[in-house]
């Protein structure tokens, strides 16, 4: 092996990416328009929604009615934010075409005579609308309207039981309560268990998690992977052979491995450098961004190579730019969304996870948002790091003996 050759074919690439305009908007520009579109657009902290609800109700004499629970929708604030824009309507028809028409997201019918039951101790039924025409809205819409329901539920149990206590405190006879062996506060007690059996408490814990443009940043790296370090050493083998300088290469006192062994170190180069230039951006434009361990950049380094290996093997095999061009969008496309690579894992359908997880590329990202985003131990990623780095082997293996086929039909 000749390190001035495999020096001179590294320089060369360089000079020659240079030139490449589109190369060059693919591997460096491209990627930074990648994170500032999805940065700006999700990299933020969500706000929370405001939902806009129709009413009707009708007018009453009752102590605690439809109105009052209307004011309290109005008054309801999440983060200084009104959860409930509410709308008044005359009729039940007129609201349920506005939920149809899009103008509101849900309707809240309290039907005539709703307070007078409330406030007399019998049910008093609410009816909710829905459009579940978009189940993800659907979801978030019905969990706001539901909630505040059911919050209003339990104080309302609350309050009468209090009430009832206080009932049986004044008329019933204490001697009764103590021939039983038992107190008004053991009768709270069992009261407030048969209104309410289970309590659930919401603990929270403050764990590690992704922010979104951290998500992204790591999104960046894999697109590198699957496109142009995958695209660069294919394409641009197969275009030193059409060019000739491969075969001037094999009949020189330097070898084809020389070349293979330049052509995948400067592209390794350009990858690299094109990853620090996208960490620097992200920190320069939103102030966060993520500094690769050792292993982080081991893991890059093995994906990387598994990347090259693919994309030489695709052009050995097809021998074409524009087929090999063909191939690896074909191939990329696809695994941009089902490897986990810009759509979070936990979205992904159940039949696509085994891709994220066992597709050597997906599974390296995945490896090195847990190493670098969660902070998990090394110790929990090297089995799929030994994994990866044997997929690997075995890629560049087949990559190398196609290579070998393609050099040796140069020389005849």
């Amino acid at each position: 092996m000749k390190f001035r050759v495999i020096k001179g074919i590294i320089l060369k690439d360089l000079k020659e990416l240079r030139r490449e305009k589109m190369a060059l908007f693919w591997i460096f520009i491209f990627p930074l328009m990648w994170i500032t579109l999805f940065g700006t657009m999700w990299g933020g902290e969500s706000p929370p929604i405001t939902v806009d609800v129709g009413v009707v109700y009708t007018n009453e004499s009752a102590p605690f009615t439809a109105y009052d629970i209307i004011e309290i929708m109005r008054n309801v604030t999440l983060e200084e934010t009104n959860l409930f824009n509410v709308l008044e309507f005359e009729d039940e028809n007129s609201a349920v075409e506005a939920l149809k028409s899009g103008k509101i997201d849900a309707v809240v019918i309290f039907p005539k005579g709703f307070g007078t039951n409330l406030t007399s101790g019998r049910q008093a039924r609410v009816y909710l609308y829905f459009d579940k025409s978009d189940p993800q809205d659907y979801q978030i819409v019905s969990g706001v309207v539901k909630g505040f329901f059911g919050e209003m539920e339990k104080e309302m149990k609350r309050r009468n039981l209090e009430m009832q206590l206080e009932y049986m405190e004044s008329y019933l006879p204490k001697g009764l309560i103590a021939e039983y062996n038992l107190t008004t506060e053991m009768i709270r007690e069992y009261m407030l268990a048969s209104a309410e059996p289970i309590v659930i408490e919401e603990k929270e814990v403050e764990g590690k998690t992704a922010t979104p443009i951290q998500f992204y940043v790591t999104s960046f790296i894999g697109i590198q992977f699957l496109f142009a370090t995958m695209l660069t050493v294919g394409a641009g083998t197969l275009e030193e052979i059409e060019k000739g300088t491969l075969r001037r290469i094999a009949a020189s006192p330097a070898t084809a491995w020389d070349f293979l062994m330049g052509k995948m170190l400067s592209t390794f180069l350009v990858i690299m450098i094109s990853i620090i230039v996208g960490l620097a951006y992200a920190k320069f434009v939103f102030g966060e961004t993520i500094v690769p361990s050792a292993l982080g950049w081991i893991i890059i380094f093995i994906a990387s190579l598994f990347s090259m290996s693919l994309g030489l093997a695709i052009a050995m095999g097809t021998r074409s730019i524009k087929s090999t061009t063909a191939v690896v969008n074909f191939i990329s496309m696809p695994l941009l969304f089902l490897a986990g690579i810009v759509v979070p894992e936990s979205v992904l359908p159940k039949w696509a996870r085994p891709i994220a997880n066992y597709f050597p590329l997906g599974r390296a990202l995945k490896d090195f948002r847990l190493l670098e985003i969660y902070h998990r131990p090394a110790s929990e990623i090297m089995p799929d790091v030994l994994w990866l780095s044997l997929a690997t082997l075995g890629t560049l293996i087949i990559a190398v003996v196609l290579y070998n086929w393609a050099v040796k039909r140069l020389e005849v």
